[in-house]
This record gives structure tokens, sequence and C-alpha cells, in this order.
């Protein structure tokens, strides 16, 4: 599954494709070769299996994927059914990307040239046995097969909600009636959207920042196992404590253990988040110095440092200026409901885009009270973002954007304070 191909190369920044392109299939090995063979001598005629990819190198694919394959002696096919299909040709995908209404789809492939090309990438492939009763098995079959139509196989992706993985949880739920909703629902995970999404993209820096810049206080909410299942290696992990009751009227699990089907010789996945939190303040803090001290140049009188003032403070205001404009019609214009009620905007927001202008014209007249006045607006609303965490409800983890942002619009204020109080040469 993946997310936030967010622009991966368009958005790096959120996040918003999280899925796999393909997937695989097949359950044991014989020669280097999957092999659905059933060892029974009397093997059924239907069998389905859970495929889970591991993560690869591009950023939607840092979050896995799977697929369902179903292994047919009736007419000797193997195919494997993917719900994270979407192309970079579709004459609106950016469009839709900015929108948050990817148009994502499903379809049936081949399983073992599925499984090779992901084995070409170098990513681990598992291969599941589903337990499910013969009556499952072909609802389940149906029911897929039904997805597999022009008028049936598009979906508006969702990177939490509604994708690769989720959609394969929602089949097995529904041939189980309910089975996995009912015992998962009210299970808390422990996490958050937002702590696994940093877990994953943390190697990229770009993106992680992208993600926690774009994703609002709704990310942090606590999710519970159901929920956690839109990432496939954890829809693997806790579906095998899921049970089919409708065996024998056993308490036989869902899933049987695990084969390899192919072995990656990259980290499956990141287990722990890092946190950035000191890198980002040392960075924020050097940036409000170097704009504090180019602030008492130009009181001075130097020139170069004057430049340096204006040049460096107005990028900055520019960049933040254009990135919380843009935040703050995003909460309004489209339908990425993650990004909403974002804290963020207290420290990215469209003032800074006023003083980006400001500190530009001062090149030619020096108009410091025009350009304090915007310094201190900008800066004040940085502060009532730091303050505003103490706040009930106000309890969004930002604290690496705020460890980075708040230095700089400070020792910009600060700067251009000293700057318009010095004299002139």
């Amino acid at each position: 599954m993946q997310w936030i191909q967010l622009g991966a190369q368009i958005h790096k920044s959120c996040l918003f494709v999280f899925v796999a392109l393909l997937v695989q299939g097949a359950t044991t090995f014989s020669s280097g070769q999957a092999s659905f063979e059933d060892q029974d001598p009397d093997p059924p005629v239907l069998e389905v299996f859970l495929l889970t990819v591991g993560p690869g190198d591009a950023i939607w694919e840092k979050f896995g994927h799977n697929a369902l394959v179903f292994q047919d002696s009736r007419d000797g096919t193997m195919m494997a059914y993917n719900w994270g299909i979407f192309d970079f040709r579709q004459h609106d995908f950016i469009m839709r990307l900015a929108k948050g209404r990817m148009r994502y789809s499903m379809r049936g492939f081949p399983a073992l040239g599925l499984i090779e090309g992901y084995r070409n990438q170098d990513r681990t492939v598992w291969s599941q046995k589903l337990n499910l009763t013969p009556d499952q098995k072909f609802e389940l079959l149906a029911l897929v097969r039904q997805m597999d139509s022009e008028s049936n196989r598009y979906y508006q992706y969702d990177y939490y909600r509604d994708n690769c993985s989720t959609r394969i949880r929602d089949a097995l739920d529904s041939v189980l009636g309910g089975g996995i909703s009912i015992v998962t629902k009210e299970q808390e995970a422990g996490n958050t959207y937002r702590w696994h999404t940093s877990r994953l993209l943390q190697s990229d820096m770009l993106a992680y920042l992208g993600i926690q810049f774009v994703v609002g206080n709704s990310g942090d909410m606590p999710i519970s196992i159901w929920e956690e299942m839109f990432l496939p290696l954890l829809l693997k992990e806790h579906l095998q404590s899921v049970s089919n009751q409708s065996i024998s009227g056993e308490d036989i699990s869902i899933l049987a253990p695990p084969e390899i089907l192919a072995e990656s010789s990259r980290d499956l996945q990141e287990v722990g988040r890092s946190s950035f939190l000191t890198r980002m303040l040392l960075l924020g803090s050097i940036l409000g110095v170097v704009l504090l001290l180019s602030g008492w140049g130009a009181s001075e009188g130097f020139i170069q440092a004057r430049w340096i003032l204006i040049g460096l403070g107005a990028s900055w205001s520019m960049v933040t200026g254009i990135l919380g404009a843009l935040l703050l019609l995003s909460w309004f214009l489209t339908d990425h409901v993650f990004w909403t009620l974002n804290e963020n905007i207290f420290q990215a927001n469209p003032s800074s885009l006023v003083l980006a202008i400001i500190l530009l014209m001062s090149l030619r007249k020096k108009e410091y009270p025009s350009v304090t006045k915007m310094a201190g607006i900008v800066a004040a609303l940085a502060i009532l973002g730091l303050i505003v965490q103490v706040l009930p409800g106000f309890d969004q983890a930002n604290g690496e954007i705020i460890a980075l942002a708040f230095p700089i619009h400070l020792g910009l204020y600060l700067g251009v304070t000293w700057w318009g109080s010095g004299k002139t040469k």
C-alpha cells in the first residue's frame, strides 16, 4: 500500500499516496519458483492466500503492499487481485492528488509474474493460506470478481481509511460476517496514524517534514486495531489473532503460518519512530541567530548584513507564507480531511507572505515601522501556536515544526527591530 505519493515526487510532503503499484502471489517455493501446489492427495478446488509485500525504495512503496491470490484447480489459474493501482499518466492525476481525490483501482493479474517482479525489486513477499470454509472461499471469489469489472474497479483512495490494505480487510470481514471488525474495532492499537507514517518515512527527511506539516490534529487521535490494518504488514500481523469460528465450530485462526516467497536484503520496516526535535531546534536556532545578528549588522550600517537580513528573511517568509496559504485553502477546497484544523497554521500562514513582500520593498525604501509591525504579527502568531499547546484540544504532535519555525520567526522579528532602531549609513 502506499501513501503519500505525496507527491513522492510531488508532495514528497504530503502524503497522499500511501500504496504500492502492483502485487504478487504464490505459496511455496520449488526450485526457486513460487508454487501453490497442495500436498493433500485430494486437494480442494479453490484455495485463497493473503500475499504481503515488504517496503520498497520509492516513497509510496515504504508502506508495503498486499493482495489476495486465488488458486483454482478447476481451470488451473492462480490470480492475484490487487487494490493499489494508480496511473501517473492519468490526465487529471496532479489535480486529483492536490484535491485529495485520488482515483485508484483493482485488477487481477497472474500471480507468479507479480511475485517475480517484487523479487526483482528486492522486496520481501509472504504468503499465508486463508482458513476459510468452501462457501466462504467461493463467496470471496464472487465478491472479488464482481469488483474486477470496469464499472466497479475504481474507488476514491484515502491513504488511511480506504486503500489497498483496508479493501482486503473489508472483503474478508464481509465473508466472515463481521468476524474481523467485531474483535478489532474496540481494541486500541496504542498508536496513531501520524506515528506510523512518521516511522515509515523517517529515512526521507523531505517527505517526513512534509507529512509532519500537512497532517493535522486528527492524525494524532488514537486508532483501533481495525484502523491500524491500513498498513499491509499490520494487517498480516493482526489477522493471525482473528479466528474463523465457522470451520467445524473450532476456534481456528483465519491465517495459516506465513511462508516467505522472496526475501529482501533491506530492513523490513522501521520498528520505532525517531525524534528529530533536537535537530530541528538546532537548525531553527542557527537561522534565528543569523537573522538576529544580521539585524544588528544592518543597524550599524553594514550593507552585507542588511542584504542577508532581507534576503534570508524574505525567502523564509515567502516559503512559509505560500505553504500556509496552501494549507489554509486545503481545509475548504480539498478532501484531505486529515489536513484540517492543523495547528501548524500558527507557524506558517499568509501573514508571512505579506512580510516577504514588505521586506523586498524595503530594499529601496527603508520602511522600518511597517517591516517591524508585520514581523511582530508573524512572531506573535508563532508564539500563540506555542502557547495553545497547553490548552485542551490543542494536542497536535507538531513539536518538530514549532522547533524549526518559531526561532526563525522570533529571530527575524528581533533582527528587523534592531535594524529599525539603529543608525543608517
